[in-house]
């Protein structure tokens, strides 16, 4: 049985009634964006959509994260998208960012990339799976297949370089397998900056991240 989506009361400046919305609706209003499941076109065109909104503003973009990765080309679009806007965006590992969604992950602006204590992020080499309505490829369909997913590959193996501070031969070697880290092990690589601490209260941390 499908969970609704809860609503919360919200009272607009100037208005005396009280409107109940949608949380998600409140949460994005406030710059709180989620992706907290598998990757898909509908997901991933609504976060493009809210990182061109608000990515023009002064204000931070927090965006959380517990995802198991998802399609390869949505991934690459949201991360295009997080580095071309202005706006600083914070990425939050809340439990899992795994494949595409830990390169979603270090995207996030360099010095507010977080990951909660037991938080998982697992890095590997991209794989493209064609259309099941595609039919049978010839040999040179898939060639062209095959240059095109190198060339990605590349791209996106940079990436990770440029985002982590790795040499391109340590990332290269670490993604030929499903590589899993620890939240400390994925500050020491690079892939985030800070680990949230346990007790805001007694370890505040240096931004505001909520």
């Amino acid at each position: 049985m499908p969970i609704s989506v809860p609503m919360v009361p919200v009272r607009l400046p100037g208005e005396r009634e009280t409107t109940w919305v949608d949380i998600r609706e409140e949460l994005n209003h406030n710059r709180l964006l989620f992706l907290c499941q598998e990757l898909d076109i509908d997901i991933a065109n609504e976060l493009i959509g809210l990182l061109i909104y608000f990515g023009w503003d002064e204000k931070d973009i927090t965006f959380f994260i517990n995802s198991p990765g998802g399609e390869l080309f949505n991934g690459i679009s949201i991360h295009n998208i997080m580095l071309s806007v202005p706006t600083d965006i914070i990425t939050v590992c809340l439990g899992e960012a795994s494949s595409i969604a830990s390169y979603i992950l270090i995207a996030g602006t360099l010095g507010k990339r977080v990951a909660l204590p037991h938080a998982r992020i697992m890095i590997h080499q991209p794989v493209y799976i064609g259309s099941e309505d595609a039919g049978k490829p010839s040999a040179g369909e898939l060639f062209n297949e095959l240059k095109a997913l190198m060339a990605i590959r590349e791209t996106i193996t940079r990436a990770y370089s440029r985002r982590t501070g790795q040499p391109l031969s340590v990332i290269a070697e670490d993604m030929e397998r499903d590589f899993f880290m620890s939240a400390k092990e994925a500050k020491d690589y690079g892939i985030i900056d800070l680990i949230k601490a346990k007790s805001m209260k007694e370890n505040p941390p240096p931004m505001n991240i909520w």
